[in-house]
């Protein structure tokens, strides 16, 4: 499989760097702004918390919960990597080095815009409270009791699918699956309000990640994700068509 953008990979236009047009060579760059991500595999002790309708979200299942944190998600801060060096110095003080360990962020901060009814606020603060109760101090929900698999990483953790596209919202870019996901925010501090300041509200969730995968196994589990979100695009264009 040879580079898409052949023309870059050719050595081609080593002067300007200008890559327009279409005659003179495919090079198309990177375009940013175009991303998605699906929570899969929802952890027990949340879903457990949604079955109890909430007096302003209201019913929210394990269906609901993805869907609505894939829709109103606008802002993704992947982690990245740091190959550390060891130096040593030589006579004169000449430095040289070699590769040290690897230091992986160990994050994931996601944004999302918040709507009426507080879906986001809800998610998350039932989330949390489902980890460490902020009364007791304890892990009431994830218990053994009425068939619940009891405290774990199962229990309270989840898979985050990280994909980017092209403009056609189809073609992917960059893949990620995060996995070992819980947020380390309740985000009830956002919710501040000044008669001066009328304007939206950005919760942004900053998540724990155990392990990043970018095998291909993860580029086909975000295909699968992608064919469905392009699906979800025939509503759109329905909307205009209603009588």
């Amino acid at each position: 499989m040879s580079l898409k953008n052949a023309f870059v990979s050719a050595g081609d236009n080593l002067l300007s760097r200008r890559w327009g047009g279409h005659s003179v060579g495919v090079a198309d760059p990177y375009i940013t702004g175009y991303h998605f991500i699906w929570f899969d595999k929802l952890p027990s002790g949340l879903l457990n918390a949604m079955d109890s309708a909430h007096p302003v979200a209201g019913s929210l299942d394990g269906k609901n919960v993805a869907q609505i944190l894939a829709a109103t998600c606008t802002g993704v801060t992947p982690p990245g990597g740091t190959l550390n060096k060891i130096e040593f110095t030589g006579l004169g003080g000449v430095k040289w080095a070699v590769p040290g360990n690897l230091d992986y962020g160990n994050s994931v901060s996601v944004k999302f815009l918040e709507m009426q009814g507080l879906p986001i606020t809800t998610i998350m603060h039932k989330w949390v409270k489902a980890i460490r109760d902020y009364r007791t101090g304890a892990t009431e929900q994830l218990s053994d009791q009425d068939g619940g698999k009891g405290y774990s990483k199962e229990s309270y953790s989840a898979l985050m699918y990280y994909w980017t596209t092209a403009p056609d919202a189809q073609t992917i870019e960059y893949f990620a699956c995060y996995d070992g996901v819980f947020p380390t925010k309740d985000p009830a501090d956002l919710h501040a309000s000044d008669l001066e300041s009328i304007g939206k509200l950005d919760i942004e969730i900053e998540f724990n990640v155990d392990y990043v995968w970018h095998e291909p196994w993860v580029y086909e589990k975000c295909k699968t994700f992608a064919d469905s979100v392009k699906g979800a695009g025939a509503t759109i264009d329905g909307y205009g068509n209603k009588n």
